[in-house]
């Protein structure tokens, strides 16, 4: 059998290409690359669809995660709850403020912020939450919506990985004061290149925000604040609103794939597979295991034409990135014992069923000696 890749963006690509190329084809006969209606038709949909009332579309989730600090208000010195067990593009945006992040534990069963840990590391200095929603699923937002309120801290969306999933009925993207979801090449729905999204009911901060992802620039054309340059092109987020069309079916299928998975995989006892949160919908942007002797089985499957990769290897403070700046990351006895286990796996819908067989066999295979 050939390699089995990780990634899956030259087969989207390839299953759509005809659909994708009318799209370039007819954005770019305009002339128009940049703030062209593209932009504001795709902006309406991604609102609806998380049921905001707002969106605006920027140059990456990392951006939108920084204006949202910006936004609401966080500033030098302040200090924000962040889980320690996430991608860096969760705590850079608190660092470039110039804030202080409170690495939080997580829940080993789904590998998300534990609040009760949260509670325990809020001072006076606490000036907002970012909770991050992992590998396709959602944290309780009941949950971490009575602890901003209870604490009077903003709460921060970063839906970077879990834009389509459902908690409690209401959609990521959708919850709490101001929300960013990603469309890296390689989420359910992504771009071919870099975007991003902020999502908010507050009109006021999506204001701010369209200033500064453009250089400061107000509805007058004049340069008001100090700004940046964070703008989607206009043929991405066409082709964003054309595959958020069929993100449903897309992620049923994912779904599917991951149920062959946890099918395949159930009796192998060396391995956990990935257990949906009760109340979460789950789209399958990573399909992560945790699993026994893992560094020697990902190097068995590579050498039988496997691609898997480790999501996360390090606590985020563990990065050499926090030698130089000032961070808070005490009782993380959940993400040091999880980074040492998990595995994440191919999923996405143009796996075959061939393909789902072989990797299931090789982890068998594995374990079997």
């Amino acid at each position: 059998m050939t390699e089995i890749p990780f990634y899956n963006v030259d087969r989207v690509y390839q299953s759509q290409r005809e659909e994708f190329l009318a799209i370039i084809d007819r954005v770019y006969s305009t002339g128009s690359m940049l703030m062209g209606q593209e932009i504001e038709s795709a902006e309406l949909s991604m609102a609806r669809f998380c049921g905001r009332k707002h969106a605006v579309l920027v140059g990456s989730c990392t951006d939108a995660l920084f204006f949202a600090l910006e936004a609401v208000g966080v500033k030098p010195g302040d200090e924000v709850l962040v889980p320690a067990f996430s991608f860096i593009a969760s705590v850079t945006p608190i660092l470039r403020i110039g804030a202080i992040p409170v690495f939080v534990d997580i829940d080993p069963t789904h590998f998300m912020m534990d609040i009760a840990d949260a509670e325990r590391k809020v001072t006076s200095a606490t000036k907002a939450i970012m909770c991050v929603h992992l590998f396709g699923q959602t944290l309780d937002i009941q949950q971490l919506e009575g602890f901003s309120e209870k604490h009077g801290i903003p709460l921060v969306e970063d839906s970077a990985q879990s834009f389509g999933s459902f908690s409690e009925g209401r959609a990521a993207g959708g919850m709490g004061l101001v929300s960013c979801v990603s469309f890296d090449p390689t989420k359910v729905i992504g771009a071919f290149g870099n975007g991003g999204l902020l999502l908010s009911d507050d009109e006021n901060i999506c204001n701010h925000v369209r200033k500064l992802h453009y250089h400061g620039r107000n509805k007058s054309g004049d340069y008001e604040i100090l700004g940046y340059n964070s703008r989607m092109a206009n043929a991405q987020a066409a082709i964003l609103e054309f595959q958020l069309k069929s993100l449903p079916d897309k992620i049923a299928e994912r779904n599917s794939v991951a149920a062959q998975l946890d099918k395949q995989l159930a009796d192998i006892k060396e391995i956990t597979t990935p257990q949906p949160r009760v109340g979460s919908t789950h789209i399958y942007h990573k399909y992560v295991i945790r699993a026994k002797s893992r560094n020697e089985l990902m190097a068995f499957l590579k050498r039988n034409g496997v691609k898997t990769m480790i999501h996360y290897g390090k606590a985020l403070n563990e990065h050499l990135l926090f030698q130089n700046f000032t961070h808070r990351a005490d009782g993380l006895s959940a993400v040091h014992h999880i980074k040492q286990q998990v595995l994440s796996l191919p999923v996405y819908p143009e796996l075959s069923a061939q393909e789902i067989s072989h990797i299931c066999l090789m982890i068998r295979q594995f374990y079997a000696g």
